[in-house]
């Protein structure tokens, strides 16, 4: 059955009715498609005037409510920038240095080794930094990249991508995969992986606090973020979207708890378990753990689009949210988007548009989730968009056709 698109606020909505029609369109046909079971989409700017807010689809396919605003959505990789933020407040403070090697944080990451293309590996010619952990070109990796030599390592190891493994404690986890080889030199490549599991160590361990305890305070608090969090209370379970994934022949189907996922990119799998988010074992994973709803996930996206700032709370100096989002890797391939884009500190940076085949101006970063979230903030046309649904891998392909529609209304 079609479902209506639910438009949650008609003030201030800024693009032409006949945009935000077709905008309503491509929400439902992705549903009554079932590429996605639900979907939501906002585009907000600076000042925080809603130029679309729209939705489709229901919260769990077994029940008939449809998604609304309250709902929450399993952030995974929209995670990473939350922690980047952390990691950045905490070198402005001087109470960390880009240039420090990890070992000087966390000392189970020294004498790393580094896989050889015909077998075997080999001592890292240097240890990577916080720089490195930051635009991952520390060599760290994820197990559903399925990258030989590495993967196995991390199968023998029980390194959990962050994902799953709902009674694992960080340390323990930090602690298997310091013994796992890098799968580049450092700095030599661009590999996306737990580097910023590593970097909510570093953060744990430099303040003394939890990450997520760190997080509420520093970042969630002062931007009245409330839903942000990285353990769910039980009773806020009704307002969770489900997880699917797509099954070939079959369409969507509700995840287990635990659920192995294929990842079509790399030819590997991802162990998914929804339920993560409920537990209150599972460590705070600062690339994979956090949970919001859409509207907070836009007041996080508009106070980067503010250059650190939102309503009078200053969270980042001006000059590091541009760092951030400068290019950072020197131009290494970023196999995850392809040509024109490169990464800054935790997101990528659009640097030709005409390369990477997007309406979008250079300068745009962005990043998603693989349970089919996905943010852009656009510092040339002053807006951001967040796009989320909570479809394993496919809902990322939907949220990135949102993007490139919300472009063509715009001109």
């Amino acid at each position: 059955m079609l479902l209506p698109v639910l438009l949650w606020s008609q003030a201030g909505l800024g693009l032409e009715a006949s945009s935000s029609a077709t905008l309503n369109a491509l929400l439902e046909k992705a549903v009554a498609d079932q590429r996605v079971s639900a979907i939501a989409a906002l585009v907000v700017r600076a000042d925080g005037e809603v130029l679309y807010q729209g939705s489709a689809g229901r919260r769990d396919p077994a029940a008939a409510e449809p998604i609304g605003p309250n709902d929450l959505y399993r952030l995974a990789s929209m995670t990473k920038p939350f922690t980047t933020v952390a990691v950045m407040q905490l070198v402005e403070q001087g109470r960390l240095n880009l240039d420090d090697p990890i070992s000087r944080h966390l000392p189970a990451f020294h004498d790393l080794r580094v896989v050889q293309p015909g077998g075997g590996t080999v001592p890292a010619a240097r240890e990577p930094t916080i720089r490195d952990l930051l635009r991952h070109t520390s060599g760290i990796s994820y197990n559903f990249l399925n990258i030989p030599g590495v993967i196995e390592e991390y199968r023998r190891l029980g390194v959990d991508d962050g994902l799953a493994a709902a009674d694992r404690g960080l340390d323990d986890n930090m602690a298997r995969l310091a013994q796992a080889p890098l799968a580049v030199q450092p700095g030599s490549g661009w590999r996306y992986g737990l580097s910023t599991d590593v970097l909510g160590a570093v953060v744990q361990k430099v303040t003394g606090q939890p990450l997520d305890a760190y997080l509420h305070e520093h970042v969630a608090v002062p931007l009245h973020l409330d839903s942000f969090a990285f353990h769910v209370p039980a009773g806020a379970r009704p307002r969770m979207v489900a997880a699917v994934y797509p099954v070939q022949g079959q369409g969507l189907k509700a995840m287990a708890s635990p659920q192995v996922v294929p990842y079509p990119l790399s030819g590997g799998s991802w162990t998914a378990d929804p339920e993560r988010a409920f537990s209150t074992t599972a460590y705070p994973s600062g690339g994979a753990g956090a949970t919001a709803t859409i509207g907070d996930y836009a007041r996080f996206a508009r106070m980067l689009l503010n250059n650190g700032e939102l309503d009078g709370a200053r969270i980042l100096r001006a000059e590091t949210v541009a760092m951030m989002r400068t290019p950072q890797t020197g131009g290494l391939p970023i196999n995850l988007r392809g040509p024109g884009n490169d990464f800054g500190f935790g997101f990528a940076v659009v640097t030709d548009p005409a390369a990477a085949n997007t309406r979008q101006p250079a300068g745009t970063y962005s990043w998603g989730g693989i349970y089919g979230t996905g943010f852009w903030v656009d510092p040339t046309s002053r807006f951001a968009i967040v796009v989320m649904t909570q479809t394993g891998v496919n809902g990322g392909v939907v949220a990135g056709e949102v993007r490139e529609a919300v472009y063509t209304a715009m001109q």
